[in-house]
């Protein structure tokens, strides 16, 4: 009367959810650091191909 196949099949499921949430969020933070990077880098990219662009037009 003490095991109850259905309540350990929760109890596990519980875990493997909590286990797989804790993976995602892992990864989720690594992807916005990652996008984070891109963003800083594209945008020091922009920076230069302007400061380029304006030195070469021509000055009046």
């Amino acid at each position: 009367m003490n095991e109850h196949p259905f309540l350990k099949g929760i109890g596990l499921g519980m875990l493997a959810g909590a286990a797989v949430g804790a993976t995602m969020m892992k990864n989720e933070k690594t992807i916005k650091k990652a996008a984070k990077h891109t963003v800083k880098t594209v945008g020091r990219l922009a920076e230069d191909a302007a400061d380029t662009l304006a030195d070469k037009l021509p000055s009046m």
